[in-house]
């Protein structure tokens, strides 16, 4: 006895053409809200910034973890030929140096221009003061040759 019933309880054949919309109907709006449900779960799901804000610290390491296996990924591999030249210029190098006399560092051509610019820098202040005391001193001796009262000459007092 495999009847089928509805859910009326009563064997399909008795059912009426209405009692199966209403319950295609009902079945309907369960499997769209189902969908509906799934759709906003999905959504909340994959909204990036909603998912870095619930888990800041997993989502560092995500961001880290990608962005070292994109250098890994387009970081230039060496060539067959530079792997096997790499050692023997390493060789050569080590090899000359010990012939070569120690060369000074890199500091020592910023150090020389710093020196001369510090030279350069000294000069043309000693020139301004030099100007500078000299026009004060002509100015005073000017003013006080023709004046008493220590102003410049072209000034009368009244």
């Amino acid at each position: 006895m495999n009847d089928v019933t509805g859910a009326n309880n009563t064997p399909n054949s008795e059912r009426s053409v209405e009692d199966i919309r209403q319950d295609i109907a009902r079945e309907k709006e369960n499997i769209s809200h189902t969908v509906e449900q799934i759709g906003s779960r999905f959504k909340s799901k994959m909204d990036w910034r909603e998912q870095v804000s619930k888990n800041p610290y997993i989502s560092l390491g995500v961001a880290a973890s990608l962005g070292y296996l994109a250098s890994r990924a387009l970081m230039p591999r060496p060539t067959p030929l530079e792997r096997l030249l790499h050692p023997i210029a390493d060789e050569v190098r080590d090899t000359l140096q010990v012939l070569m006399p120690p060369r000074s560092g890199p500091g020592i051509i910023r150090l020389t221009l710093t020196g001369i610019a510090t030279r350069i820098a000294s000069n043309m202040l000693k020139d301004a003061s030099k100007k500078v005391t000299n026009g004060v001193s002509e100015a005073s001796a000017h003013s006080r040759r023709g004046s008493t009262t220590g102003m410049p000459s072209g000034y009368e007092s009244y």
